[in-house]
Protein backbone atom coordinates (compact mmCIF):
# COMPACT_ATOMS: atom_id res chain seq x y z
CA UNK A 1 0.00 0.00 0.00
CA UNK A 2 1.50 3.36 -1.06
CA UNK A 3 1.42 5.98 1.64
CA UNK A 4 0.78 9.67 1.09
CA UNK A 5 1.63 12.63 3.29
CA UNK A 6 -0.58 15.71 3.34
CA UNK A 7 1.41 18.79 4.33
CA UNK A 8 -0.88 21.69 5.25
CA UNK A 9 0.24 25.29 5.78
CA UNK A 10 -2.40 26.88 7.98
CA UNK A 11 -2.91 30.25 9.59
CA UNK A 12 -6.66 30.87 9.76
CA UNK A 13 -10.17 29.51 9.10
CA UNK A 14 -10.35 26.54 11.47
CA UNK A 15 -13.70 25.49 9.96
CA UNK A 16 -12.20 24.94 6.50
CA UNK A 17 -9.09 23.33 7.98
CA UNK A 18 -11.11 20.83 10.01
CA UNK A 19 -13.20 20.00 6.94
CA UNK A 20 -10.05 19.46 4.90
CA UNK A 21 -8.59 17.15 7.55
CA UNK A 22 -11.81 15.13 7.75
CA UNK A 23 -11.80 14.58 3.96
CA UNK A 24 -8.20 13.34 3.79
CA UNK A 25 -8.47 11.23 6.96
CA UNK A 26 -7.61 7.84 5.48
CA UNK A 27 -5.50 4.88 6.62
CA UNK A 28 -3.24 5.41 3.59
CA UNK A 29 -2.40 8.97 4.63
CA UNK A 30 -0.55 10.83 7.35
CA UNK A 31 -1.37 14.49 7.95
CA UNK A 32 1.14 17.20 8.87
CA UNK A 33 0.04 20.70 9.87
CA UNK A 34 2.44 23.65 9.83
CA UNK A 35 0.78 26.55 11.65
CA UNK A 36 1.91 30.12 11.16
CA UNK A 37 3.68 31.27 14.33
CA UNK A 38 1.24 34.18 14.55
CA UNK A 39 -1.83 31.93 14.60
CA UNK A 40 -3.66 30.94 17.77
CA UNK A 41 -2.54 27.43 18.80
CA UNK A 42 -6.00 26.71 20.19
CA UNK A 43 -7.26 26.56 16.59
CA UNK A 44 -5.44 23.26 16.10
CA UNK A 45 -5.75 21.59 19.47
CA UNK A 46 -9.14 19.95 18.88
CA UNK A 47 -8.41 18.62 15.36
CA UNK A 48 -8.84 14.86 15.50
CA UNK A 49 -8.53 12.02 13.01
CA UNK A 50 -9.91 8.49 12.96
CA UNK A 51 -7.71 6.75 10.39
CA UNK A 52 -4.68 8.97 9.75
CA UNK A 53 -1.87 9.86 12.07
CA UNK A 54 -1.75 13.62 12.50
CA UNK A 55 1.27 15.71 13.45
CA UNK A 56 1.31 19.42 14.28
CA UNK A 57 4.61 21.29 14.20
CA UNK A 58 5.87 22.19 17.66
CA UNK A 59 5.58 25.81 18.81
CA UNK A 60 9.35 26.32 19.00
CA UNK A 61 9.78 25.34 15.32
CA UNK A 62 7.01 27.50 13.88
CA UNK A 63 7.88 30.37 11.57
CA UNK A 64 6.42 33.85 11.44
CA UNK A 65 5.26 33.72 7.83
CA UNK A 66 5.13 37.03 5.96
CA UNK A 67 3.53 37.19 2.53
CA UNK A 68 6.03 37.58 -0.30
CA UNK A 69 9.07 36.89 1.86
CA UNK A 70 11.45 33.96 2.19
CA UNK A 71 9.69 32.96 5.43
CA UNK A 72 7.11 30.99 3.44
CA UNK A 73 9.87 28.98 1.78
CA UNK A 74 11.37 28.33 5.22
CA UNK A 75 7.99 27.13 6.51
CA UNK A 76 7.54 24.77 3.56
CA UNK A 77 11.00 23.27 3.95
CA UNK A 78 10.40 22.82 7.69
CA UNK A 79 7.25 20.94 6.74
CA UNK A 80 9.05 18.74 4.21
CA UNK A 81 11.65 17.97 6.88
CA UNK A 82 8.92 17.00 9.33
CA UNK A 83 7.43 14.64 6.74
CA UNK A 84 10.63 12.82 5.80
CA UNK A 85 11.59 12.43 9.45
CA UNK A 86 8.39 10.44 10.04
CA UNK A 87 8.83 7.88 7.31
CA UNK A 88 8.75 7.01 3.62
CA UNK A 89 5.93 8.40 1.49
CA UNK A 90 5.20 7.91 -2.17
CA UNK A 91 3.74 11.41 -2.43
CA UNK A 92 3.70 14.61 -0.41
CA UNK A 93 0.76 16.93 -1.17
CA UNK A 94 1.40 20.55 -0.23
CA UNK A 95 -1.89 22.28 0.56
CA UNK A 96 -3.05 25.39 2.34
CA UNK A 97 -5.54 25.29 5.19
CA UNK A 98 -8.08 26.83 2.80
CA UNK A 99 -7.90 24.03 0.23
CA UNK A 100 -10.30 21.13 -0.18
CA UNK A 101 -10.11 17.89 -2.17
CA UNK A 102 -12.59 17.58 -5.01
CA UNK A 103 -12.30 13.80 -5.31
CA UNK A 104 -12.47 10.88 -2.92
CA UNK A 105 -9.32 9.36 -1.46
CA UNK A 106 -9.87 6.24 -3.55
CA UNK A 107 -9.92 8.38 -6.69
CA UNK A 108 -6.82 10.35 -5.64
CA UNK A 109 -4.80 7.25 -4.76
CA UNK A 110 -5.86 5.51 -7.97
CA UNK A 111 -4.80 8.57 -9.96
CA UNK A 112 -1.32 8.70 -8.45
CA UNK A 113 -0.91 4.92 -8.76
CA UNK A 114 -1.67 5.27 -12.48
CA UNK A 115 1.17 7.73 -13.10
CA UNK A 116 4.60 6.66 -14.33
CA UNK A 117 6.86 5.89 -11.36
CA UNK A 118 8.41 8.91 -9.57
CA UNK A 119 6.28 11.50 -11.39
CA UNK A 120 6.28 14.95 -9.78
CA UNK A 121 3.24 17.16 -10.28
CA UNK A 122 4.50 20.73 -10.25
CA UNK A 123 2.78 23.53 -12.14
CA UNK A 124 4.81 25.88 -14.36
CA UNK A 125 3.68 29.36 -15.37
CA UNK A 126 3.48 30.27 -19.05
CA UNK A 127 2.60 33.39 -21.01
CA UNK A 128 4.00 36.88 -21.39
CA UNK A 129 2.64 38.19 -18.09
CA UNK A 130 4.36 35.46 -16.06
CA UNK A 131 7.56 35.86 -18.09
CA UNK A 132 7.68 39.58 -17.28
CA UNK A 133 6.75 38.94 -13.66
CA UNK A 134 9.56 36.43 -13.28
CA UNK A 135 12.06 38.85 -14.81
CA UNK A 136 10.92 41.70 -12.58
CA UNK A 137 11.29 39.59 -9.46
CA UNK A 138 14.62 37.95 -10.29
CA UNK A 139 16.60 40.55 -12.27
CA UNK A 140 17.18 42.74 -9.23
CA UNK A 141 17.54 42.57 -5.46
CA UNK A 142 14.34 43.41 -3.57
CA UNK A 143 14.45 44.75 -0.02
CA UNK A 144 12.17 44.82 3.05
CA UNK A 145 10.23 41.80 1.82
CA UNK A 146 9.07 40.96 5.35
CA UNK A 147 7.04 44.16 5.40
CA UNK A 148 4.96 43.98 2.21
CA UNK A 149 1.83 43.83 4.35
CA UNK A 150 2.97 45.50 7.55
CA UNK A 151 -0.07 46.59 9.61
CA UNK A 152 1.34 50.10 10.11
CA UNK A 153 0.33 51.96 6.94
CA UNK A 154 2.94 54.70 7.35
CA UNK A 155 5.77 52.22 7.82
CA UNK A 156 4.48 50.03 4.99
CA UNK A 157 4.25 53.03 2.67
CA UNK A 158 7.68 54.33 3.61
CA UNK A 159 9.34 50.97 3.03
CA UNK A 160 7.54 50.64 -0.29
CA UNK A 161 9.09 53.93 -1.40
CA UNK A 162 12.55 52.79 -0.27
CA UNK A 163 12.10 49.43 -2.00
CA UNK A 164 11.11 51.08 -5.27
CA UNK A 165 13.95 53.60 -5.00
CA UNK A 166 16.47 50.77 -4.60
CA UNK A 167 15.00 49.04 -7.66
CA UNK A 168 15.16 52.24 -9.72
CA UNK A 169 18.81 52.73 -8.82
CA UNK A 170 19.64 49.17 -9.87
CA UNK A 171 17.80 49.67 -13.15
CA UNK A 172 19.46 53.05 -13.76
CA UNK A 173 22.94 51.56 -13.47
CA UNK A 174 21.89 48.25 -15.05
CA UNK A 175 22.97 46.28 -11.99
CA UNK A 176 21.32 42.90 -12.46
CA UNK A 177 21.51 39.75 -10.40
CA UNK A 178 23.69 36.99 -11.78
CA UNK A 179 22.09 33.56 -11.71
CA UNK A 180 24.08 30.37 -12.08
CA UNK A 181 20.87 28.44 -12.83
CA UNK A 182 17.82 29.09 -14.95
CA UNK A 183 14.95 30.28 -12.77
CA UNK A 184 11.36 29.10 -13.26
CA UNK A 185 7.99 30.19 -11.89
CA UNK A 186 4.78 28.31 -11.21
CA UNK A 187 2.31 27.22 -8.59
CA UNK A 188 3.24 27.08 -4.92
CA UNK A 189 0.95 24.10 -4.33
CA UNK A 190 2.34 20.79 -5.56
CA UNK A 191 2.23 17.01 -5.23
CA UNK A 192 5.79 15.73 -5.17
CA UNK A 193 7.45 12.43 -4.45
CA UNK A 194 9.01 11.70 -1.09
CA UNK A 195 12.35 11.48 -2.87
CA UNK A 196 12.08 15.01 -4.25
CA UNK A 197 10.89 16.33 -0.87
CA UNK A 198 14.08 14.90 0.63
CA UNK A 199 16.11 16.51 -2.17
CA UNK A 200 14.61 19.91 -1.26
CA UNK A 201 15.44 19.51 2.44
CA UNK A 202 19.01 18.50 1.69
CA UNK A 203 19.44 21.69 -0.34
CA UNK A 204 17.82 24.04 2.16
CA UNK A 205 20.87 26.29 2.62
CA UNK A 206 21.40 26.50 -1.15
CA UNK A 207 17.74 27.41 -1.71
CA UNK A 208 17.65 30.11 0.96
CA UNK A 209 20.87 31.69 -0.33
CA UNK A 210 19.74 31.49 -3.95
CA UNK A 211 16.38 33.20 -3.37
CA UNK A 212 17.41 35.81 -0.84
CA UNK A 213 15.91 39.13 -1.90
CA UNK A 214 13.45 37.51 -4.35
CA UNK A 215 9.76 38.27 -3.73
CA UNK A 216 7.32 35.35 -3.78
CA UNK A 217 10.12 32.79 -3.99
CA UNK A 218 7.62 30.13 -2.87
CA UNK A 219 6.36 30.22 -6.48
CA UNK A 220 9.84 29.64 -7.90
CA UNK A 221 12.14 27.51 -5.78
CA UNK A 222 10.52 24.10 -6.35
CA UNK A 223 10.31 24.66 -10.11
CA UNK A 224 13.89 25.95 -10.25
CA UNK A 225 15.37 23.18 -8.12
CA UNK A 226 13.66 20.37 -10.03
CA UNK A 227 14.55 21.74 -13.48
CA UNK A 228 18.20 22.09 -12.51
CA UNK A 229 18.50 18.59 -11.05
CA UNK A 230 18.36 14.93 -12.00
CA UNK A 231 14.61 15.07 -11.20
CA UNK A 232 13.98 17.19 -14.32
CA UNK A 233 12.58 14.31 -16.36
CA UNK A 234 10.07 13.41 -13.64
CA UNK A 235 7.96 16.56 -14.17
CA UNK A 236 4.45 15.64 -15.28
CA UNK A 237 3.66 18.62 -17.52
CA UNK A 238 5.80 21.72 -18.07
CA UNK A 239 4.09 22.99 -21.23
CA UNK A 240 0.50 23.61 -20.13
CA UNK A 241 0.01 26.76 -18.05
CA UNK A 242 0.22 25.63 -14.43
CA UNK A 243 -0.40 22.10 -15.71
CA UNK A 244 0.52 19.08 -13.67
CA UNK A 245 -0.30 20.32 -10.19
CA UNK A 246 -3.92 19.06 -10.32
CA UNK A 247 -5.17 22.19 -8.52
CA UNK A 248 -8.17 24.28 -9.52
CA UNK A 249 -7.29 27.90 -8.71
CA UNK A 250 -9.03 30.86 -10.36
CA UNK A 251 -6.72 33.85 -10.80
CA UNK A 252 -9.07 35.60 -13.25
CA UNK A 253 -11.78 36.52 -10.75
CA UNK A 254 -9.58 37.03 -7.68
CA UNK A 255 -6.11 36.78 -6.09
CA UNK A 256 -7.14 34.01 -5.97
CA UNK A 257 -10.92 33.86 -6.28
CA UNK A 258 -12.82 32.52 -3.26
CA UNK A 259 -15.18 29.73 -4.33
CA UNK A 260 -18.91 30.15 -3.67
CA UNK A 261 -21.89 27.85 -3.47
CA UNK A 262 -22.85 28.77 -7.05
CA UNK A 263 -19.54 27.25 -8.21
CA UNK A 264 -20.35 23.76 -6.93
CA UNK A 265 -20.87 22.14 -10.36
CA UNK A 266 -17.69 23.67 -11.76
CA UNK A 267 -15.70 22.36 -8.82
CA UNK A 268 -17.10 18.84 -8.68
CA UNK A 269 -16.94 18.35 -12.45
CA UNK A 270 -13.39 19.63 -12.70
CA UNK A 271 -10.46 17.39 -13.69
CA UNK A 272 -8.63 18.74 -10.64
CA UNK A 273 -8.07 16.75 -7.47
CA UNK A 274 -7.91 19.79 -5.17
CA UNK A 275 -9.13 23.38 -5.21
CA UNK A 276 -8.39 26.63 -3.45
CA UNK A 277 -9.42 29.08 -2.11
CA UNK A 278 -12.28 28.56 0.35
CA UNK A 279 -13.30 30.88 3.17
CA UNK A 280 -16.00 29.96 5.68
CA UNK A 281 -16.60 33.65 6.44
CA UNK A 282 -17.33 34.33 2.78
CA UNK A 283 -19.36 31.21 1.95
CA UNK A 284 -19.58 28.25 4.32
CA UNK A 285 -22.19 26.49 2.18
CA UNK A 286 -19.74 25.48 -0.55
CA UNK A 287 -17.46 23.89 2.05
CA UNK A 288 -20.36 21.89 3.47
CA UNK A 289 -21.62 20.83 0.03
CA UNK A 290 -18.23 19.49 -1.03
CA UNK A 291 -17.91 17.62 2.25
CA UNK A 292 -21.33 16.02 1.80
CA UNK A 293 -20.57 15.14 -1.82
CA UNK A 294 -17.34 13.36 -0.99
CA UNK A 295 -18.74 11.58 2.05
CA UNK A 296 -21.62 10.30 -0.07
CA UNK A 297 -19.11 8.84 -2.52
Amino acid sequence: MSRHAYLILAHSDPYCLKTLVSLIDDKRNDIFIIPDKKSDSSLYEDIKTVHSDIYILQDNKRIDVRWGSLSLVEAEIEGFRMVIEHGEYKYVHLLSGQDLPLKSQNHIHDYFNSLPPDTNLIGFAQGEFNKRDLENKTNYHHFFLNHYRHPNKLLRGGLKILRQTALNIQKLFNVKRKWEVKVYKGSEWVSITGAFAKHIVLREKEILNLFKGVPCADEMYKQTIIMNSDFKNTVFDIERDFGGDTRLIDWERGKPYVWHDMDFSELINSYALFARKFDSKVDMRIIDRIRKQLIAN
